[in-house]
């Protein structure tokens, strides 16, 4: 097995402040919990302020210095976002969240990948991590690897410089000789353990991991207890080592906070864009797609909005959404500053081979682009300002049809199961919704004028079951000022009446 540990020391800042465009002059800021620093940003730790820290000392080292209040669910989301972009790599994640100041845990949170299964997929080693730092990166999320035959000692040897230099030059994974070295060569303050044990490892002087497995396991387990001697079986991978798995939900949801809260919606394409690509490189990676896209502007105490972008067809184009997703905020007034900005995906489908469109000259181009119209005119004017017709399995041209809450289109060559084909006859394109009797005089017609019969008749006879029978000729007519018209006498009643009028 080969564990990559991924350890996230400012998880505490970045998720309030990665929003925020890099900017060399960014404001002091530091994350308090408890009267105490949790973090600090750049600024802040060149004037002195570090973790630990009061909020009264920290104020005193740097005038000016903006606090903010550490936010542990959103901490929590965001490490469970992480583990969803892991999961995206490899099937075998487990993220593990931050220690508390209450029980005096200073651990980081951080993800563990199982990389063994993925290598050949990616390329090898090297251009793995590179890939993973570099997405890393774009979600402005602070990190250091450590790479291991076991969970436990991925975790211990990210903390070692050394390693984690090795780990950017190296090309292929280490061998179980180096493996060794490593873990020996490690001080034994990066142990796994309370600050006690720690303590005593010192006092006995143990300063090297290499110095404590040259003392036999029984005098180990007597000085430190036996849960010490299984955490080291696990580190040099004698015994199983094992961390509880991660199942990615079928939904996707991350947020971006504002310190600073926005009150303008053109201050929302920055963040906006952003997590739309995260969004984009989860469904790309993992094949999935979605139909609807859910944003959630929250004003804080003040409430919050929701409005949702929806697709026609699957599409992983991030460019095409965000130029969706701004479409709708140009239809938004912002009468409430902005605090945070939510995206959500509740419904993740697989995607299945021909839902993209992979045709770039034929019918799937021209399909593509009417769908791109239907979903900016949806985005432009609302859901319900759209409407669609479907055929129904009926002759009659008043039952043949019947509206939509949406508009479908599908190709021909997509097209699946029994699907009703229109008749292959000129029909009018405007349908009168009761048909309007015409005057006859004289074995003439007329509507606005005398209108002459051009072609016809096509007969339509049926439905005898029903309670009266339908029988009508149909013809195509013309009227004085040239105008066509759909016209039928009814068999029945030797009635004729006018039905619809041709563009």
């Amino acid at each position: 097995m080969l564990w990559l540990c991924i350890q996230f020391p400012k998880l505490p800042l970045e998720v309030l402040t990665r929003a925020q465009r890099e900017a060399p002059q960014i404001c002091a800021q530091a994350v308090v919990e408890q009267q105490l620093v949790v973090d600090a940003n750049r600024t802040a730790a060149e004037r002195g302020v570090e973790a630990g820290l009061t909020i009264a000392t920290a104020c005193a080292l740097c005038a000016g210095l903006k606090l903010l209040s550490r936010d542990v669910q959103r901490e929590t989301q965001m490490l469970q976002q992480l583990a969803q972009w892991g999961y995206s790599f490899t099937p075998v994640v487990s993220p593990q969240a931050a220690g508390s100041l209450d029980s005096g845990d200073d651990r980081f949170a951080c993800l563990y990948l199982e990389l063994s299964g993925c290598l050949k997929a990616s390329g090898g080693l090297a251009p793995l991590l590179q890939q993973l730092r570099r997405e890393l990166r774009q979600m402005r999320i602070s990190h250091f690897m450590g790479l291991g035959h076991s969970p436990s000692a991925a975790r211990m040897l990210s903390q070692l410089p050394e390693h984690r230099q090795w780990l950017r030059e190296t090309q292929t994974p280490p061998t179980p000789q180096q493996w060794r070295q490593w873990i020996s060569f490690s001080p034994s303050k990066l142990l796994d353990c309370d600050h006690k044990t720690i303590a005593k490892l010192y006092a006995c002087g143990i300063k090297r991991v290499s110095q404590l497995l040259a003392i036999p396991l029984s005098e180990v387990g007597s000085r430190f207890g036996r849960g010490f001697v299984e955490y080291l079986a696990r580190l040099n991978g004698t015994r199983h080592d094992p961390v509880p798995s991660y199942a990615p939900p079928p939904e996707f949801h991350s947020e971006l906070f504002f310190p600073s809260p926005l009150d303008n919606s053109e201050q929302l394409l920055f963040p906006t864009g952003r997590l739309v690509r995260e969004l984009y490189q989860q469904l790309q990676r993992r094949q999935l797609y979605s139909l609807q896209l859910r944003w959630k502007l929250d004003f804080g105490q003040l409430g919050c909005k929701v409005f949702g972008v929806e697709l026609s067809r699957p599409m992983l184009d991030p460019q095409r959404l965000i130029a969706l997703t701004k479409l709708q905020l140009e239809r938004i007034q912002l009468e409430q500053p902005i605090q945070a900005l939510s995206l959500t995906c509740d419904q993740l489908l697989p995607l299945e081979q021909g839902q993209l469109d992979d045709d770039l000259f034929g019918e799937s181009s021209q399909l593509q682009r009417s769908h791109q119209l239907l979903d900016k005119l949806r985005a432009r004017l609302g859901h319900q300002a759209l409407s669609g017709v479907t055929l129904k399995e009926s002759h009659l041209p008043e039952q043949a049809w019947q509206s939509a809450d949406t508009l479908v289109l599908q190709s021909n060559r997509s097209a699946k199961g029994h699907q009703l084909q229109p008749v292959n006859a000129p029909r009018p394109a405007w349908l009168l919704p009761r048909p309007d009797r015409l005057q006859s005089r004289e074995h003439k017609l007329f509507y606005r004028g005398e209108i002459q019969l051009l072609q016809g008749p096509e007969r339509i006879d049926g439905y005898w079951w029903q309670h009266s029978r339908h029988a009508r000729d149909y013809y195509i007519a013309r009227g004085e000022e040239g105008s066509l018209y759909w016209v039928y006498q009814d068999l029945t009643s030797e009635d004729w009446y006018l039905h619809g009028l041709y563009a």
